[in-house]
């Protein structure tokens, strides 16, 4: 099979690195930095909403999951849609999506309202990661995809990092209402951009609707693709989880830090994920050369990411700028596995195999994020606030479930120096 850029464009010249850039990794790239956003704002306007709506934390984790739910639930029909229609017509419609819903989340005065406005966010955005990733598979040579892919993860935390300090000083302006609507103009903006400078692939795809869902079947009839999901998987949707809703009350109602003092440790973490998708992303580039599989840095990532979690168990009381900061380092080491997943399988099945593995991920994200508030609230909140016992039990049933995880890693025996590729 020819690689992208080559034969497979037909006569037409592949277009140069810095026009891709321009034309397809920036327009996906924002759409992902929006998704993120999207995600994890409800880190820094959760005061708010509990406030004006009454909401518990197992609502406030329903509410705020239902983006995951939603957005677990597109996936596998976005992953057919990519690999038939290609990721520019997908992505558009969906970014239209998630602005409504974003709209409706502005003017919703109930939970309900609330969380069907979520929901539509969650499914808008769906796509966003998966339909980027397909762009790189298509217009860049596969070498490239991991190195790709950590700087369009680097992006997606600077959404993230917008979401913290910056959305706290912006709602010395404004309220969580005004805030979403602006979030709706700049995704509908997004969507034309992607409208007016992205170009279509020459490449077509063929294959049958049926086909394409038999492939999916097929994927998760397989013991290889479970394998290489679920040594990342919890500790992925911990990560999601935590970072886009329970690090915020984490750090105020446990390190007893202010609104302005959350916001800012926040700004920190996610300051950190940006340096670890690209430090994760450079590392592995290099070291691949020298024959060491992406799946080494990335388990040993997570293992350092389950030791700052045991941190917050075990009840920390040094910096919580230093807890904020390696998890959102070490956290993103969780998200390298998309490019893992992707490079196993040809160009043609990117979608499809990263949509079902983003599947399993977000709808497990959905119910960490929705379970560790359940476990919280069954200690009470005292003045909008819940004990520290509440978030050692938690974060530390959660911990446990993270371990098998890592042991299965092992079983790859990832510190084998095995050239390119991926693994046995």
């Amino acid at each position: 099979m020819a690689t992208p850029g080559e034969s497979t464009l037909g006569a037409e010249r592949a277009p140069g690195l810095a026009s891709l850039a321009l034309k397809v990794f920036l327009p996906f790239a924002l759409a992902h930095f929006v998704s993120y956003l999207y995600r994890t704002i409800n880190a820094v306007v959760y005061p708010d909403l509990a406030r004006d709506l009454h909401l518990a934390a197992d609502s406030l984790g329903l509410l705020t999951g239902a983006y995951f739910f939603t957005f677990a639930a597109a996936q596998l029909p976005i992953g057919v849609a990519l690999d038939r229609y290609g990721p520019r017509k997908v992505q558009i419609p969906l970014l239209m999506v998630a602005a409504a819903g974003a709209f409706l989340f502005a003017y919703s005065h109930s939970l309900l309202e609330l969380t069907i406005a979520r929901g539509l966010i969650g499914l808008g955005v769906a796509g966003s990661l998966m339909a980027a990733i397909k762009a790189n598979s298509l217009w860049l040579a596969p070498e490239r995809l991991p190195i790709s892919t950590a700087v369009l993860l680097s992006v997606g935390g600077m959404g993230a990092m917008a979401s913290t300090a910056p959305m706290q000083a912006l709602l010395a302006y404004t309220d969580w209402r005004g805030a979403f609507f602006g979030l709706a103009m700049g995704t509908l903006l997004v969507s034309l951009l992607l409208f007016a400078v992205v170009p279509e692939h020459p490449r077509k795809q063929e294959t049958r609707l049926a086909d394409m869902a038999r492939a999916v079947r097929q994927l998760y009839g397989a013991w290889s693709f479970w394998r290489l999901a679920l040594y990342s998987l919890f500790a992925h949707a911990t990560y999601m989880a935590v970072q886009g809703l329970w690090m915020g009350p984490w750090l105020r109602d446990v390190a007893h830090l202010d609104r302005a003092g959350v916001a800012r440790v926040l700004f920190v973490g996610t300051v950190a994920m940006v340096l670890g998708a690209l430090g994760f992303g450079w590392l592995t580039d290099r070291l691949r050369r020298f024959g060491f599989q992406p799946i080494l840095l990335c388990g040993s990532g997570i293992a350092c990411f389950l030791v700052f979690q045991a941190l917050m168990v075990a009840g920390w009381d040094g910096p919580p700028l230093l807890i904020a900061f390696g998890f959102g380092f070490f956290g993103t080491a969780t998200t390298m596995n998309y490019a893992i997943v992707a490079q196993s399988v040809p160009s043609h099945l990117t979608g499809r195999v990263s949509t079902a593995f983003n599947l399993l991920v977000f709808l497990l994200a959905f119910l960490v994020q929705w379970g560790l508030g359940s476990i919280i609230n069954l200690w009470g909140a005292q003045n909008g606030m819940y004990p520290e016992a509440a978030y050692r039990w938690a974060l530390g049933v959660n911990l446990a479930l993270q371990i098998p995880g890592l042991v299965l890693w092992l079983t790859f025996k990832p510190w084998r120096r095995l050239g390119p590729g991926l693994v046995d």
